[in-house]
């Protein structure tokens, strides 16, 4: 499975939040606009070949918050 991380410094606390690719919210590293998001507010990240590579490169992340997507990660916990 394959995995993108979109790191959000816009909405809220500076955050990066793990997707699938598979995710509605992810669409492969493209977001919900498909690719139209503002890079002002935020950046996709990946692909990743696993989860644990994902959560590494999350790990390195300088944000506030770290989390993984609610609506496609809750299967893989």
């Amino acid at each position: 499975m394959i995995y993108h991380i979109y790191e959000n410094w816009q909405a809220g606390k500076h955050k990066a939040v793990i997707h699938q690719a598979s995710c509605s919210h992810c669409n492969d590293g493209r977001g919900l606009s498909n690719g139209g998001y503002d890079p002002a507010h935020g950046k996709w990240h990946g692909p990743y070949d696993d989860v644990d590579a994902a959560r590494e490169a999350q790990r390195q992340m300088d944000v506030v918050r770290r989390g993984e997507c609610g609506h496609c990660m809750k299967r893989t916990n």
